[in-house]
Parts: C-alpha cells; sequence; structure tokens
C-alpha cells in the first residue's frame, strides 16, 4: 500500500480552514480573507509537509508562495516595501538558497539570482552614479537586458558542449 504524503493532508487542512473562516465570519486579524494570506498559508503547508517528511522538494515552492503572499500583503501597508520586480527575484533566490542548504548542492543558482536581484534593486543608483560617462548611460540603461540574454545563451551553449 502506498504511503499518503502529509502535503495533501496539509493543504486540504489549510484551505478549510481559511474559507472556514470566511464562512463562518470569524474575524482573527487584518487581511485574514485576502488572497495573499491564502498564498501565505498554502506556501507554509509546503513548508511544514517538507520539513515533516524530510522532502527538500517542497522547500522551494513553500518559499516562493509564502514570500509572494508576504510581499503582496505587505507592499500596500508599508511605504517603504520593495514594490518591482526585483523583489521576486529576492524571494527565488531566498528559496533556492534554503533548498542549496539542505541539499548541499545548488549554491551558485541561488546567489547568481539574488546578484541579479540586487542588480536591478539598485540599478538607478549605479545608472546615476555613472552620469559622469553621460554618452553610454542612455545605451547601457537601454540594452541591459540584452546582456542577460546573451549571458544565458552563452551558457546555455558551454553546458550543451560537456
Amino acid at each position: 500500500m502506498k504511503k499518503i504524503t502529509l502535503l495533501p493532508t496539509m493543504l486540504l487542512l489549510g484551505i478549510g480552514i481559511f474559507y472556514s473562516i470566511q464562512k463562518l465570519n470569524i474575524h482573527l486579524f487584518e487581511g485574514q480573507n485576502s488572497w495573499p494570506f491564502l498564498l501565505i498559508l498554502l506556501g507554509l503547508t509546503f513548508l511544514v509537509s517538507g520539513h515533516f517528511e524530510q522532502d527538500t522538494s517542497a522547500i522551494l515552492p513553500g518559499i516562493i508562495l509564502a514570500g509572494l503572499g508576504i510581499h503582496f500583503h505587505f507592499a500596500s501597508k508599508i511605504a517603504s516595501w520593495p514594490d518591482y520586480p526585483a523583489a521576486f527575484l529576492f524571494i527565488l533566490s531566498l528559496g533556492m538558497i534554503l533548498t542549496a542548504t539542505k541539499t548541499k548542492t545548488g549554491y551558485q543558482q541561488g546567489l547568481i539570482i539574488l546578484a541579479i536581484g540586487l542588480f536591478l534593486h539598485f540599478f538607478h543608483k549605479i545608472i546615476q552614479s555613472l552620469t559622469i560617462i553621460e554618452n553610454g548611460v542612455d545605451f547601457i540603461e537601454t540594452y541591459w537586458p540584452l546582456l542577460f540574454i546573451v549571458i544565458g545563451a552563452l551558457l546555455l551553449v558551454l553546458r550543451r558542449r560537456r
């Protein structure tokens, strides 16, 4: 007989609790009926089931779901909260780095995504500091995404040659 994993059990419990609180009009805290809270709840179910079952593959989706839920919950409440694509890269890199700490492999991918996120986070400050070289700043500001495409393509070609 196959072993029933904890994830479906936790998902059913989490979703059931979420909608029961709504239907029974139980008020525990502000924002409890929002979809960001549902994302946090789903992310936590992945993390809890992954922890108890020693399943490292549940860390990344758990961090992504919980991180996105936290991001969307606080983006409208805290003025200084980052509300741009770099925040998503920070969440993804956190998930990848935490997965790597459990599996003892794959740190490079998490650190690369973290570096890209930091670059995007400080992009305008970097561009402002380059105003000394005004001729190339517009070019850099327009075509920097192509640099990522070229680097990605080169890595793909190098990987295929192995």
